[in-house]
């Protein structure tokens, strides 16, 4: 698990990193979290799903399972 807490640099420079180090699934906490969701994004394939948080423990321990 890698959390990027850096604040000087903008949300696109660290997609862009993850992508470059190859964290397989990115974990999104944006602007969605005020109506209760989260991205999940699949690096391999591209898919992008919106979690509920209510969901998101499980979905997430599901997604490391595989």
């Amino acid at each position: 698990m890698l959390y990027d807490d850096r604040r000087a640099v903008s949300p696109g420079i660290k997609f862009n990193d993850s992508e470059l180090i190859g964290v397989p699934t990115i974990v999104v906490v944006g602007k969605r979290l005020v109506e209760g969701f989260i991205e999940v994004k699949d690096r391999r394939t591209g898919e992008r799903t919106d979690i509920a948080m209510a969901d998101a423990v499980s979905a997430l321990l599901a997604v490391c399972e595989q």
